[in-house]
């Protein structure tokens, strides 16, 4: 798997920035200049040219940049396929008459028996500070399916978007900040959930903007308190639907399903809400300057079911 310093180039070599297997080397500059820094490859975003100030020869390599992310994204994609893949031979392997097989014991193999029925060994996994964006929502999305969880579509209201455009406010931090002070309110402070902003269709025309998800939850009335949450701060407007700027015959502002996962040989592959969610991360928009978001406890909650799959504790 690549990582940011595949994206640097060795000294003496030439380098376009248009080259997408070269790598990119700082060119040389006089003392009172700086190179901006190389973003990093884990992140699920869209560089463009103009994030970045300064003179275009010491800008990163923006193509590089974003041709680097997605191949990334294809390499965690195909490494949850592996794992999955792995943990339904071990759960064959493991099956008894005499009761369910533990769903975390399938995803580890510490008696060395299934070696010989599965492709990966827990030294081939990356460590966690190399893990990207898309597969640490992959890992924590394999929790949900294994300890139960809720997958989410969250519609933002019209109006309130339109008031942080206006305002020259970032839809995203203000979401962010939003639903947060719902979700401390209703006693789901440590809640671990993630989501995805979209503002444009698979095609690149604006659309709403809404939110895709999931969150970590055994018990169905913290999803409710959750769709509560998300209704109150950015979905629901006091006066009702045309106060927000909404259709009447327009469908319901928060929708839940209990989260699972099928293998139908789609381009999704396995883990396939996330791969559907995150569909558009990579894709340009001007209004989202970021459009990830994970929760504190969703992160070490990944990182501990990540330091299971390598057989070690969390670092």
């Amino acid at each position: 798997m690549k990582n940011d310093r595949d994206l640097l180039h060795r000294p003496g070599e030439k380098c376009s920035p248009r080259a997408p297997n070269r790598r990119w080397y700082a060119p040389t500059i006089r003392r009172e200049e700086s190179v901006t820094a190389v973003p990093s490859t884990k992140k699920l975003v869209h560089y463009r040219a103009a994030q970045f100030s300064g003179p275009r020869r010491l800008k990163p390599p923006v193509r590089s940049l974003n041709r680097a992310i997605k191949t990334r994204v294809e390499d965690e994609q195909s490494l949850i396929n592996k794992l999955v893949e792995d943990a339904d031979a071990r759960r064959v392997l493991l099956a008894n008459p005499f009761g369910p097989v533990d769903p975390l014991s399938v995803w580890h193999d510490f008696d060395h028996e299934s070696h010989d029925y599965t492709v990966l060994t827990p030294e081939r996994l990356p460590h966690w500070k190399d893990v990207g964006e898309h597969l640490k929502f992959h890992a924590l999305f394999q929790v949900a399916l294994i300890h139960g969880g809720y997958s989410f579509t969250v519609k933002v209201r019209p109006d309130l978007q339109a008031k942080w455009i206006r305002e020259g406010k970032d839809p995203m931090d203000r979401i962010r900040r939003e639903t947060r002070k719902a979700l401390e309110a209703k006693g789901l402070k440590d809640l671990a959930y993630c989501y995805v902003a979209e503002g444009r269709t698979r095609r690149g025309s604006r659309t709403a903007l809404h939110l895709h998800g999931f969150l970590l939850a055994e018990r169905p009335i913290v999803a409710t308190n959750f769709k509560v949450a998300m209704e109150k701060s950015v979905a629901t407007h006091r006066l009702g639907r045309a106060a927000a700027g909404v259709s009447p015959k327009a469908g319901p502002e928060v929708r839940l399903d209990p989260c699972y996962d099928v293998n139908d040989g789609s381009k999704y592959g396995r883990g396939r809400w996330v791969s559907y969610f995150t569909k558009n991360a990579l894709k340009s928009d001007k209004q989202l300057k970021r459009k990830t978001f994970m929760s504190l406890e969703g992160i070490q909650t990944a990182r501990e079911f990540w330091a299971l799959l390598r057989e070690e504790p969390p670092e």
